[in-house]
């Protein structure tokens, strides 16, 4: 059996080094092309000028937790605010349980990010209910939004309650007025929400805190714009 001479196995091995630069060189840029976009979102998220939690993580009342990416204050009441980044093109609907989303002429599908915003809301809405007196609440809006970067586009049209980032601030334009005050009924619930997400977090591990964000608990399909009921 003939030996590979030694500097065919040098060039071999050349090259493979070399694919292996190149790959973690790609691999770096996309993180930081990725990053660029979630940072341009939190830009915008931060300019909108509310009060936030950033990953606020609360109890759901069914012995599981909720991942929420910022739980948001307005003079009206709160904001579940979730934050998507998925490049290509996407399609979906607010009652489609599966969403496509379209890179390189290749078609995947990712579930429909408002049934997990819903069950997030819920959440908010039983938390106050078990630690205040919501009669000063009534009528407190906890609205869900889900937040896309620009990573991707919707070509057929953007479903309820779905916002790309840069629209934000016009999509929660009446949310955002200055002239009406923040009830002190609606600055203690913000309180006792903090206070439960900082209680709740250092409880858990973070490994189990992020596959919060993944699993989806139960599936709702109503809307995802709720009043207290009480």
């Amino acid at each position: 059996m003939e030996s590979i001479p030694i500097e065919v196995l040098f060039y071999i091995l050349e090259a493979v080094a070399v694919l292996v630069v190149l790959g973690i060189a790609f691999f770096i840029w996309k993180q930081m092309h990725n990053g660029r976009h979630q940072r341009h979102a939190e830009k915008v998220i931060h300019a909108l000028g509310f009060k936030y939690i950033h990953n606020a993580v609360l109890p759901d009342g069914i012995d599981g937790l909720v991942f929420i990416d910022y739980l948001l204050l307005s003079p009206s009441g709160f904001i579940v605010l979730d934050l998507e980044h998925i490049e290509g093109h996407l399609f979906g609907g607010n009652t489609v349980d599966q969403w496509s989303q379209v890179v390189n002429n290749k078609t995947y599908k990712f579930n429909n990010p408002l049934y997990a915003n819903q069950n997030k809301c819920q959440a908010v809405i039983w938390n106050i209910k078990q630690r205040l007196n919501t009669e000063e609440l009534h009528g407190c809006d906890v609205q869900g939004w889900v937040a896309f970067t620009h990573a991707g586009d919707f070509p057929k049209g953007i479903p309820d309650q779905i916002s790309m980032a840069d629209d934000l601030a016009q999509n929660l334009g009446g949310n955002i007025d200055s002239d009406n005050a923040i009830s002190d009924a609606l600055i203690n619930a913000w309180d006792t929400l903090n206070k439960i997400s900082s209680t709740t977090r250092s409880g858990n591990t973070v490994v189990f805190n992020i596959l919060c964000h993944f699993i989806n608990i139960y599936i709702l399909k109503n809307g995802v714009h709720y009043v207290l009921e009480l």
